[in-house]
């Protein structure tokens, strides 16, 4: 019996068929990917997913496979962003405030889109920038810097709630706070800037190393602070996104946030990717995005809406669960109902020294917090020991010029090793004057 054998135009063309219908099986495939990348917490992740294959599949007919990225912070995320170079593995920057939307526009990352219903988020407000002009970056979920506060632990504790930056450095608090690095988290880079930019540099680092030494520990983010201070580990968390307090509270915890003197908006931020994989979908989200449906995910995921034109009492009848929390913790019925006084704050350059103000951080102040904190402690047992010689009439002028001398070396220069020899000079003065 003999075998029937194909001719070789019959494979080629089978041959050509194969590989035609397997290209396009990859490129419908490609169609209904998106991938983000960013430093949104979980709770939000999952809404925006549950909120946008439910809105994919009904509009489309077809399932869209979603794939976040998260390596850590807005620092982190971004510096993911920059090792992709120009093929990057997502097609949307989700989240981060202004200064890391700014960068990523400096140096060529992200590219024009404006989404449908752009014109319902405001262009600025109380002069901080809320969106680009350029439409390369826009704010889905605004909030405020704030600081976290256990309520049940500082009234075991008598301690009265911090109120501004400077009670933060008052003795009483000392192990009773928490935060963590500006390279770890976009919020502690955003108090890093609030501090430098409203005191200046000189007393920016100053007070920063103040505080340092007043710290139980360096969390590991912001999410970490948040369920530090949640569980009363530690009673205060420094740095926090004003709708941490929120989530917590509507979990049970006796948390309350506390506007401090001096804070910024962050318009929480998105973008699309230039060169993205799935640029149409891509494109697709971000008009789902700032939709009412998708604004009303956004609250679901635990963050403040963007859209001017939305009413937390209507959604809370609409049966948003969430709406209540938010009209609660903000006291208004819509974010940009808020009256906040914020400081004047230079946008370009907390982008133009990102990096510059992380590695100072964290080989000034978090490398050395050790020696840090032993400096200080030393200087301040000098002060009290001179306190003490002046009230008995004994003279400490040269001990009182020699611990200024070390505490000008702390503060100022941060010079830790000077500071520490400083100071047992002028204790060895107050024994031999």
């Amino acid at each position: 019996m003999k075998r029937r054998i194909l001719s070789l135009p019959i494979i080629t063309v089978l041959s050509f068929t194969f590989l035609f219908l397997s290209s396009l099986t990859t490129n419908l495939a490609a169609q209904d990917k998106l991938g983000w990348v960013g430093p949104v917490y979980t709770e939000l992740s999952q809404s925006l997913t549950k909120g946008f294959t439910s809105y994919y599949k009904k509009k489309y007919g077809r399932s869209v496979d979603i794939t976040f990225i998260r390596p850590g912070g807005w620092p982190v995320c971004l510096d993911k962003v920059r090792a992709w170079g120009n093929k990057p593995d997502a097609d949307i920057f989700l989240g981060a405030g202004a200064p890391a939307h700014e960068l990523l526009k400096q140096e060529g990352r992200i590219v024009p889109y404006k989404p449908k219903d752009w014109d319902k988020v405001p262009a600025d407000w109380h002069g901080m920038k809320v969106k680009d002009a350029g439409h390369l970056w826009t704010c889905f979920a605004p909030w405020i810097v704030t600081n976290l506060y256990n309520q049940k632990v500082l009234k075991k504790l008598r301690l009265p709630a911090p109120k501004t930056w400077d009670d933060l450095l008052n003795p009483i608090y000392r192990g009773s706070v928490v935060h963590t690095l500006p390279y770890a988290s976009g919020t502690m880079h955003e108090a890093v800037e609030i501090l430098l930019q409203s005191r200046g540099e000189k007393e920016g680092w100053k007070y920063l190393r103040l505080l340092a030494a007043q710290l139980d520990r360096f969390s590991t983010g912001s999410t970490d602070t948040t369920h530090i201070t949640s569980r009363g580990e530690v009673p205060i968390g420094m740095a926090q996104p004003q709708m941490n307090a929120m989530v917590a509270r509507r979990d049970g915890y006796p948390v309350s946030d506390l506007l401090p003197d001096q804070t910024i908006l962050v318009p929480e931020a998105v973008a699309l990717l230039k060169n993205a994989p799935n640029e149409k979908v891509g494109k697709i989200f971000l008009d789902w995005l700032f939709s009412m449906d998708g604004q009303k995910h956004v609250l679901q995921g635990g963050y403040f809406a963007a859209r001017n034109d939305i009413s937390f009492a209507k959604w809370e009848k609409e049966g948003v669960t969430m709406a209540s929390h938010a009209k609660k913790a903000l006291g208004a019925d819509s974010f940009w109902s808020l009256d906040v006084g914020f400081i004047e704050y230079d946008l370009e350059l907390a982008a133009k020294r990102w990096d510059e103000v992380n590695r100072f951080y964290e080989y000034e102040i978090y490398r050395k917090w050790g020696k840090l904190k032993s400096s200080l402690y030393l200087i301040e047992e000098v002060e009290e020991e001179i306190r003490v010689a002046k009230s008995q009439k004994m003279s400490v002028g040269k001990a009182e010029k020699k611990i200024k001398e070390a505490r000008k070396l702390f503060e100022y220069d941060g010079d830790y090793a000077a500071a520490r020899l400083a100071a047992a000079k002028a204790r060895a003065l107050l024994v031999s004057p």
